[in-house]
């Protein structure tokens, strides 16, 4: 009995070494396993944190670019009011102009730089109800012959322009003319009347942005 038990014994303990074999290797294959599952973990980790932090720095970037954009609009939407303000002064200032005696020198200048612009013989001048005794027709007829060394005959149309102030001169045959009432000019130089305001009120500031 002695050898088979002999043969037993070295059964057993074949098999508690195999055993502890499998068991080391299985071991190591799940410290294997843990070691892989926490590094790819933290690299989902980085990951994740990474993209989080790139999302809110792009949140904040877009929210500064925000700010900084309203905060220009408020800045334009202020001095486009102040520059409002100014051109309604303008007009009030125009139209208290016309109430004084100093109208009638604008008024024939507007005139004379109408006329000698169409450089035509005869010329018919339109104005706004009530101003015809601001104008001295001959005083402006010898005025626009030194302008454009030619005589020119004016007359008064029976016409009326609705207008504050100023004139429309045209030719006998209303195939030429040049507005220069108030809020023609106005209109028509407008750029340059705003740009000139911004100027005075800005400085050179509103041309750099």
């Amino acid at each position: 009995m002695s050898g088979l038990t002999n043969i037993i014994e070295i059964i057993n303990s074949k098999t508690a070494e195999k055993e502890k074999e499998i068991l080391s290797e299985a071991e190591a294959q799940k410290q294997q396993k843990l070691k892989d599952a926490r590094a790819k973990a933290k690299t989902v980790t980085e990951s994740i944190t990474g993209k989080a932090e790139i999302e809110a720095n792009a949140e904040v970037s877009r929210y500064e670019a925000s700010a900084k954009l309203k905060s220009k609009y408020q800045l334009l939407e202020a001095k486009e009011a102040l520059i409002e303000e100014v051109m309604t002064s303008t007009r009030e200032h125009l139209e208290d102009l016309v109430k004084k005696k100093a109208y009638e020198k604008t008024l024939e200048k507007l005139i004379i730089d109408a006329a000698a612009s169409l450089e035509e013989p005869e010329l018919e001048i339109i104005i706004p109800k009530g101003q015809a005794n601001h104008i001295d027709l001959k005083t402006v007829e010898t005025a626009i012959a030194k302008a454009t060394s030619k005589k020119t005959k004016l007359s008064i149309s029976n016409e009326e322009v609705r207008a504050l102030g100023g004139a429309i001169v045209r030719n006998k045959d209303s195939t030429m003319w040049v507005d220069n009432t108030f809020e023609a000019r106005l209109e028509r130089y407008e750029s340059e009347i705003r740009d000139a305001i911004s100027t005075i009120l800005f400085g050179t500031e509103e041309k750099k942005e």
